[in-house]
């Protein structure tokens, strides 16, 4: 490090009150300082125009302002990529990497001009897309040449950097938790119009098959999108469910997020039934109300900040070291134990 970045570390902490080897572990994104902090550091850090190393390397390989891509749907109605995107910000400021964000509507995705229109204004030096799957949308960010990444999607012929939960690996461990409870009827509820949906039925559909359950989408699956209902009406696809018969034998469910827990769960206590003591569910994502409810869910942690910040340094290395083979990053997920699995009682009358 030299004398002119030394000083600048130690007028960010003299200015925050801190020490130079707090500044340093923030802006190197390593832990030790505590939220308020890290945040306080960053926003002198930007605020007194910190240029580190990473700063210097943007502006050697031309980069300027970085656009972040988010469909509006998400970032306006999901905690799952608030977190993302704070996460990403973070470690954007850290890096000093200037970026600037973009809401694009919902139907952008079927629509590709909108995102056309983002690429082309500007003076755009590097993308950061978070959430998106439509294979035309990644194909003009393939194609516009500049240094990118995707965060929670997937371009699946490889041109561009990507981080992802292992979705594959939450369905399966999932459903291996409710197996190895002793379920061996678990239905699936899920609305699979994303690739990470989709991955998730895939761990699942494994998981039942490997214990020797024979996969019948007709016994394991609720697809809320053939009844047309969105996730927030999971509530309702149970009690229809439950009217015509389908929940017969089931004693477990597995849902896809846990927004479409949280409505099962619901849904069955509206029927008069009890979660656990009747029915077992797990839920996926780990959003802030899933440890609130009655009783709290039992679900699969996603690290979703974790993806943010993976998703900047995979950008961040992409622009210093522009011919390394693109990478596929698959963040590990984690069971958090709450109250909502129990062994499988004698059916409950219906």
């Amino acid at each position: 490090m030299n004398e002119n970045m030394l000083t600048t570390l130690r007028d960010i902490a003299e200015a925050a009150g801190v020490s130079v080897a707090s500044v340093s572990k923030v802006l190197n994104n390593r832990v030790g300082v505590s939220d308020e902090s890290r945040q306080k550091i960053l926003a002198l850090a930007e605020q007194l125009g910190y240029q580190g190393r990473t700063a210097r390397a943007f502006h050697r390989a031309g980069i300027g302002t970085t656009v972040m891509i988010v469909p509006a749907e998400y970032y306006s109605g999901s905690q799952f990529y608030e977190d993302i995107i704070r996460g990403a910000l973070d470690e954007a400021a850290a890096s000093s990497l200037n970026l600037e964000v973009r809401l694009v509507a919902s139907d952008a995705r079927n629509d590709v001009k909108e995102i056309d229109d983002v690429l082309q204004s500007g003076d755009h030096g590097a993308i950061v897309a978070i959430g998106l799957d439509d294979r035309q949308m990644i194909n003009r960010i393939a194609e516009c040449g500049l240094p990118a990444v995707l965060i929670n999607g997937m371009d699946r012929t490889m041109r561009i950097d990507t981080v992802l939960p292992d979705n594959w690996a939450a369905g399966w461990l999932a459903t291996r938790r409710l197996l190895e409870a002793g379920h061996r009827e678990i239905m699936h509820v899920t609305l699979p119009f994303r690739l990470s949906m989709q991955r998730r039925l895939e761990g699942f559909r494994h998981a039942l098959e490997e214990a020797g359950v024979a996969f019948d989408p007709e016994r394991h699956i609720i697809d809320l999108g053939k009844m047309d209902l969105p996730e927030t009406q999971s509530q309702l696809a149970i009690r229809q469910a439950h009217d015509l018969g389908r929940l017969h034998d089931v004693t477990a469910f597995f849902c896809s997020m846990d927004v479409v827990a949280l409505g099962v769960m619901q849904g069955l206590q509206s029927k008069g039934f009890a979660v656990p003591d009747d029915y077992s569910i797990v839920g996926l994502d780990d959003v802030a109300v899933a440890s609130r409810s009655r009783p709290p869910l039992t679900t699969m942690r996603i690290d979703r900040a974790e993806l943010g910040r993976k998703g900047i340094q995979l950008l961040t290395n992409r622009i210093a070291n522009p011919g390394d083979s693109v990478a596929r990053i698959n963040l590990g997920v984690k069971l958090i134990e709450r109250a909502t699995i129990a062994p499988p009682r004698t059916m409950p009358s219906r």
